[in-house]
């Protein structure tokens, strides 16, 4: 009986003690710093760039290097598809994010990202900016081909735009023929503002990419600051990192980094700005001088070619064509390709002028 009364009168007094204990949190991993997002991220590159250069050879060796050029942007989207399929869409880490002891989570409670998440990711990726490639370059050629047919068919009419544009806004009024159905109306209409895509796309396709521009340098303006998302990709997915790997003292921050660059944006925006008043001010001055001001019918607009001599005159509806005097007496009208003169010069991405 005493030794039982010991151990009795124990039994209270260390549940007690283990009552009064808070009970243990679960051991979150911290988040990633930025220069670790950021090695992982030129390492994924490199990679995926190994995988689509061997796919790359793969296709030359099958069917030989005019396929392979001509399907060269295909061919880097199935090398990068192929390299996040096989690490991030299997639940894996990618080995840039293997070598920088990082790894993903989508919510805040640290848990990985699900498989629909993953292929989310994957498509914005890879996907995506393939598409809106494929789909503006389709736009801006089927643009040209429209404005050269336009031009062939009546090359009296410059208002062809604003045509296309009174269509679009007047296709919505019932017709009061019968025979017309809604479903053609609606046709119409979708056809008449394809069109009047057709038309302006190439006028705004720069400012697309200025905004494109713009995304990309606020998003890693706000990843300096807050560490989060270094790809706009991961910030739709919703994509975190955390550190899995041994505790460090002192892990650095870009924060000055994010306050530079958000100078460099408003220093941008500003030149822009600038730019764009220069610009309507020069072009205000020209009309002045040449003597054209624009009428409500869109006539009086002179139109150079490239070395600054007018080639048309919109006013009288009829082109004055002086393009074959200007090459002829100028050297630099000469195409550095074929040699000769050049014919519907055409610029390239990169400034150069050659023929069509």
């Amino acid at each position: 009986m005493r030794a039982g009364a010991p151990a009795g009168d124990a039994g209270p007094s260390s549940g007690a003690g283990a009552g009064s204990n808070p009970p243990a949190r679960p051991r979150r991993f911290p988040g990633a710093a930025q220069p670790e997002i950021m090695r992982a991220a030129e390492k994924d590159d490199s990679y995926a760039a190994h995988v689509t250069e061997a796919c790359r050879d793969a296709f030359r060796h099958l069917f030989g290097t005019r396929v392979a050029v001509a399907y060269q942007n295909e061919i880097k989207l199935l090398g990068q598809s192929l390299y996040y399929l096989l690490t991030t869409g299997s639940g894996q880490q990618t080995l840039g994010e293997e070598y920088c002891d990082i790894s993903q989570v989508a919510t805040l409670h640290g848990l990985p990202p699900t498989p629909a998440r993953r292929i989310l990711f994957i498509l914005y990726q890879t996907t995506v900016p393939y598409l809106a490639e494929r789909i503006s370059s389709r736009i801006v050629a089927r643009s040209i081909v429209l404005n050269e047919s336009q031009f062939d068919d009546h090359p009296g009419s410059d208002n062809s735009s604003s045509d296309i544009a009174q269509s679009v806004t007047n296709s919505g009024i019932p017709s009061t023929s019968l025979s017309v159905s809604a479903l053609s109306r609606l046709r119409g209409r979708v056809h008449a503002l394809w069109q009047w895509v057709l038309q302006k796309w190439p006028s705004m396709l720069p400012y697309a990419q200025d905004v494109i521009q713009l995304a990309i340098r606020t998003n890693l303006m706000f990843f300096y600051f807050e560490g989060l998302y270094y790809h706009l990709p991961k910030r739709a997915a919703g994509i975190r990192y955390v550190f899995i790997g041994k505790p460090m003292n002192q892990r650095p921050r870009y924060q000055i980094l994010g306050i530079f660059l958000l100078i460099q944006l408003c220093i941008l925006g500003a030149e822009r700005l600038r730019r764009s008043n220069i610009s309507s001010i020069a072009s205000s001055i020209n009309q002045i001088s040449s003597g054209s001001y624009p009428l409500p019918t869109g006539r009086g607009i002179p139109v150079l070619n490239e070395d600054g001599n007018i080639i048309s005159d919109i006013r009288s509806g009829k082109a004055a064509d002086v393009a074959s005097h200007s090459e002829a007496s100028s050297g630099k009208s000469k195409c550095t390709l074929c040699l000769s003169t050049r014919q519907n010069p055409t610029a390239t991405t990169c400034g150069h002028v050659f023929c069509w």
